[in-house]
């Protein structure tokens, strides 16, 4: 916590920016896969991410359908919007392993040239992208390239970098990213984000003139997002999901799901909602302030994800997801030529092809095994599963979910096999059991709750025990 507030010092507080400024705290991820509605809509994307936000996030984006999310990660309830960054992995000679993500931060700060200067909200299907995934260079005059960021925790110092940080970070590596303010007053988005730009000048995180192209100011968003990195530091080790081992390719994305008219109301109050994290201290973010933060949540049940092992469930894996060579430090992005791709996106409901207007070469993956989705604090392995998940209830279906407390660092399953059947893998947030009759059953105490699975399934797909799940939240204390 003590990080955070650094950041807040340096961004500035109440007395140095009386404009309205808050900050929105998030748990762990609530997909891991490789989508990207942004860049790659209705497809397959090139790497993997870590999303946070709504809990309706999918291949495709629209502002009606972020703000049906049945839930969120945010500690305020109406914010639907998603945040995104590639997913982090720890290279070996073994293979690849998924760093863990363990939370959020996502700062709303009014950057502008003066007090008079208006400050426009996002509009309705708004989008917009910070960073470059195939940079492997740093250009120190360049505001796009000083927008991205790490930071690294538990050191003295807390050292920022714009690279990977040469040592280890044993209280999590900040990865950082800060977003264009000035917008073209017009567009929702153009291709490359091209609607958005830093401002002329004062730095890429002020509030400098807006060049002419784009002449309306808009709320700064600065992203932090903390991976795990206790690990002994080894050069290279680091690799982002786009294949980069040096750290510049670092990309923020962002679709709105904030309700219309919110903002506005935000700013009405002016210095009244310059927070930070008391968001108890605005009325307009107070009435859907979740104090105890935003609990377990679970994909919306018309989800998506791509079938593919991303590593969610520990699974050392021989490349990266994609065509993802390592790069970097030996050179510019190059992808490999014979890569075919064969990633397809499937129902999380009940594994079936997603029909898509994008042509994704290759097939189906398909196993003799059922799929279990777990949350965004995901439980891993296979088979029965014993977990603290926060949920009272009973329920059998032939794929469950647990819910385990995003504070847990129990996420252990242990499996025993009965039988099989043809469903298809959804690893990147599932845990994969080897049966086709599955009950779950789980009983509530001061220490959480038990989940076992075995016997005869009375009820297919994921809709029924996400009800279940979402009837009681866990809630965590930030």
């Amino acid at each position: 916590m003590l990080a955070l507030f650094g950041i807040l010092a340096l961004l500035g507080g109440a007395a140095a920016w009386p404009d309205p400024f808050w900050v929105v705290m998030h748990g762990n991820a609530i997909f891991t896969s490789r989508l990207d509605p942004i860049v790659s809509p209705d497809a397959v994307a090139g790497h993997v991410h870590s999303v946070i936000g709504g809990t309706a996030f999918s291949p495709t984006y629209s502002y009606a359908h972020s703000t049906a999310a049945k839930s969120t990660t945010a500690n305020v309830e109406v914010d639907l919007s998603n945040y995104w960054v590639p997913q982090m992995y720890r290279k070996s000679g073994d293979g690849f392993e998924l760093v863990k993500m363990n939370r959020v931060n996502t700062y709303y700060l009014m950057r502008r040239s003066g007090d008079d200067e208006e400050v426009s909200p996002f509009l309705k299907d708004f989008r917009m992208l910070a960073g470059d995934a195939s940079r492997n260079t740093y250009n120190e005059s360049d505001y796009t390239n000083n927008a991205i960021s790490c930071v690294c925790l538990g050191v003295d110092g807390s050292p920022q970098t714009n690279a990977f940080p040469e040592q280890s970070c044993p209280d999590d590596l900040r990865a950082q990213v800060f977003f264009p303010n000035c917008w073209d007053g017009i567009n929702t988005w153009l291709e490359g984000s091209k609607h958005v730009a830093y401002p002329t000048s004062s730095g890429h995180d002020q509030g400098g003139p807006c060049p002419t192209t784009h002449p309306k100011r808009i709320m700064s968003l600065f992203y932090e997002f903390h991976f795990s990195d206790d690990f002994e530091y080894t050069p290279g080790a680091r690799v982002w999901a786009t294949g980069d081992d040096l750290g510049y390719s670092l990309r923020g994305d962002f679709t709105n799901g904030w309700p219309e008219g919110y903002f506005e109301e935000i700013f009405s109050y002016n210095s009244t909602c310059n927070v930070e994290l008391s968001l108890e201290n605005c009325p307009p973010l107070a009435q859907y302030f979740l104090k105890d933060g935003a609990g377990t949540v679970v994909p919306d049940d018309d989800a998506a994800i791509v079938d593919e092992d991303v590593g969610v469930n520990g699974t050392i894996l021989s490349a990266l997801p994609g065509n993802n060579p390592v790069w970097g430090r030996s050179g510019p992005k190059s992808p490999d030529a014979s890569y075919v791709e064969t990633g397809k996106l499937v129902s999380l409901a009940d594994g079936s092809e997603v029909a898509t207007s994008a042509e994704v070469s290759g097939t189906v993956s398909s196993s003799s095994s059922v799929v279990v989705s777990s949350s965004a604090a995901a439980a891993s392995g296979t088979g029965s599963i014993s977990n603290t998940a926060p949920s009272s209830s009973s329920h059998s279906s032939d794929a469950f979910t647990t819910a385990a407390p995003l504070s847990s660092s129990d996420n252990s399953a242990v499996a025993s096999s009965t039988q099989t059947a043809s469903k298809v893998i959804a690893t990147n947030v599932a845990a994969v059991i080897e049966s086709s009759s599955v009950s779950l059953s789980s009983s509530s105490s001061d220490s959480g709750s038990t989940a076992t699975g075995t016997g005869a399934s009375s009820e297919t797909g994921l809709a029924a025990h996400k009800t279940c799940a979402r009837r009681k939240r866990s809630r965590m204390n930030w």
